[in-house]
């Protein structure tokens, strides 16, 4: 054991002083099947290549809690659907990036623990998420985590089983596009401080709530937000949400509330059959709501009339 784990490093040095003498993209192989190591792999390129670019290739069931520190264009991807599971209890995110640039993880199942996150996305970082399966291993923290400036392009991801699948906050960005959040004991997407979320056809089923937002911004293009235990949306405390084609139905609550000074406006929508009565919902003091007369539903907002028509001069 230990001398294959010597050989593979060795490989790997030798791998990387090629690529960089030759300024090309470096491409490692590990199979954690076979003992091999995604931490090495990522110690040695922060020491030797930190810039990229670097593709890391992984196969099997991996075990651990791995950081992404200063490093820029790293892909970490799989083509035969490998697993990287918790090894912290939960008191670790599974995937830490930090400070980092272009950093994309594509494929995997990510398995939580309980209490922990899948993956951070931190410290003014650019992160690229494809086509994973994040899930928590119970009621436990966040699914995915993008703060402090950062920002993160999800795609084709399934999130679920966390107490809240992706939480956004402190002027951090997140698009996401067709993706499914679902079985979240808490909200499928929290939205805080100056925080942006934008989706396109992205979906929000059987979760504790749909999203919440507050002192925020909401972008939502198509997709559906149906089926969560409380309300669909909650756009709270000086937010603003623009809806632009998603159906919200069958919520336990609300589809929409609108409190606190903030803003919606559902340019387009369908928002119906919701269970609580109203299907958007207006609380004081003071929301602001525009064209809510095309969602179709029931609703208590009250809009200013528009003014009519001024008779030309002759």
């Amino acid at each position: 054991m230990r001398q294959r784990s010597r050989f593979f490093a060795f490989f790997l040095l030798m791998a990387i002083g090629a690529a960089s003498q030759y300024a090309q993209a470096a491409n490692f192989v590990v199979n954690c099947d076979k003992h091999e190591s995604i931490s090495k792999v990522l110690r040695l390129l922060a020491k030797t290549n930190p810039l990229g670019p670097n593709t890391i290739t992984v196969s099997g069931s991996c075990g651990g809690n791995f950081v992404i520190k200063s490093m820029d264009r790293l892909r970490l991807i799989t083509r035969n659907g490998a697993s990287i599971t918790d090894r912290s209890n939960g008191s670790l995110a599974v995937v830490d990036i930090e400070d980092s640039r272009s950093v994309t993880v594509q494929g995997f199942t990510i398995n939580g623990g309980d209490g922990g996150i899948g993956i951070l996305c931190s410290t003014a970082s650019v992160c690229y998420l494809t086509s994973n399966s994040i899930q928590g291993g119970g009621p436990g923290h966040f699914g995915v985590n993008v703060v402090r400036g950062s920002r993160a392009f999800l795609e084709s991801n399934v999130i679920q089983n966390w107490g809240r699948g992706a939480f956004i906050d402190r002027s951090a960005e997140v698009f996401s596009s067709n993706d499914v959040f679902q079985g979240n004991g808490g909200s499928a997407i929290v939205v805080l401080n100056r925080s942006y979320f934008e989706s396109l056809n992205s979906t929000l089923d059987n979760n504790g709530l749909g999203i919440e937002a507050g002192g925020s911004g909401v972008f939502l293009g198509g997709g559906t937000i149906s089926g969560n235990s409380s309300d669909g949306i909650r756009v709270l405390a000086a937010s603003e949400a623009i809806f632009s084609g998603p159906t919200i139905t069958a919520n336990g609550g609300v589809g929409v509330q609108v409190k606190d000074g903030s803003f919606a406006a559902f340019l387009a929508a369908s928002i119906t059959g919701n269970l609580s009565g109203l299907d958007v919902d207006c609380e004081a003091q003071f929301p602001m709501t525009g064209f809510v007369d095309r969602t179709g539903g029931i609703t208590n907002c009250v809009e200013p009339a528009a003014p009519a028509p001024r008779e030309s001069m002759k």
